[in-house]
């Protein structure tokens, strides 16, 4: 066990600076992806597992040299390791929780990734954050967005069932005033709402709007159609870009907001327009070259558990 102290603050509701994350460097489970086995964990290719490690530990260091504190999953699970050095999609930790002032939300994960939540659980548990919500052996259902300590962003994408999102809206309605819930075209390029929809700050966003089949807000007191999402987020003081196509499969939408004008991002996602546009609003965007790391198809957001914001 790693001797750090616990985290004794949490929550990534606000748009303040980034402070705490936790990623994993999936040293033994990589090494072991073959052509076989590559497609079951959800990757598009075998990986250069070594340079995979490489790629992963300078991200590490881009966290640190901005003053991040970065936890290392491995240094607190002890009773799943095994689990651990098995589960090759693990190191997507974003998909697996979202960390909440009340705690951790553990998603349920599906084919290809299941039980992954239970090694995310130890090592949460194990740094101090509690679990507020776990789905049933039944569920699926894989993260969602918050957009501000009032808001949730919940996409029913491929990975998630409706039963599933259903129940967790009722839950999810405790700690958000309102949820954005959207319906979303079913296919793997939109498997998660970060894919759609990525935050840059409170006024402006990155979308993808063809993903989008339908749009409703919910609060307790019910539901409303939102016909026209763009102009929603207007009225609420929110801009959006949209990406294109081609900007939208390199992951233009998934990337890890520093602060409130600075995110880090892969420098293949967006094109120079869409960067024009960014930089326009006063925008900065620390690039990452990735290379081997494209071989299990996530972002950089993807590789992040966000654990604390300012």
């Amino acid at each position: 066990m790693a001797v750090k102290l616990p985290l004794v603050a949490f929550g990534a509701e606000s748009s303040g600076r980034l402070r705490a994350v936790m990623i994993h460097k999936p040293v033994v489970s990589i090494t072991d992806i073959n052509a076989v086995t590559a497609g079951y964990y959800m990757f598009d290719q075998v990986p250069d597992a070594e340079q995979y490690a490489a790629e992963h530990e300078r991200y590490k260091s881009l966290l640190l040299q901005h003053q991040i504190e970065v936890y290392e999953l491995a240094e607190f699970v002890q009773r799943n390791k095994d689990k651990m050095n098995i589960l090759a999609s693990l190191t997507y930790l974003n998909d697996s929780s979202v960390i909440t002032r009340n705690g951790a939300v553990l998603s349920k994960m599906g084919y290809g990734r299941a039980g992954e939540e239970i090694v995310v659980k130890e090592a949460l548990t194990n740094l101090g954050v509690p679990i507020c919500y776990e789905f049933s052996e039944a569920d699926q259902f894989e993260g969602f967005l918050i957009l501000s300590p009032r808001t949730a962003f919940i996409a029913c994408t491929e990975r998630h069932r409706m039963e599933s999102v259903e129940k967790f809206i009722s839950y999810a309605l405790t700690l958000f005033p309102e949820i954005i819930y959207v319906d979303v075209v079913k296919a793997r390029r939109y498997m998660h709402a970060d894919m759609l929809f990525g935050k840059v700050n409170d006024n402006l966003a990155l979308v993808y709007m063809p993903a989008f089949l339908k749009a409703q807000l919910i609060t307790q007191n019910g539901r409303q159609d939102i016909a026209d999402f763009r102009q929603f987020m207007f009225e609420r003081q929110m801009e959006l870009i949209s990406v294109s196509p081609e900007e939208q499969q390199q992951w233009a939408c998934s990337f890890i907001p520093l602060d409130a004008k600075t995110m880090f991002h892969y420098d293949i996602a967006l094109k120079a327009q869409t960067k024009k546009q960014l930089y326009s609003k006063g925008i900065e965007i620390i690039e990452f070259h990735p290379h081997a790391l494209l071989a299990g198809g996530g972002s950089l957001r993807c590789l992040t558990l966000m654990l604390l914001r300012d």
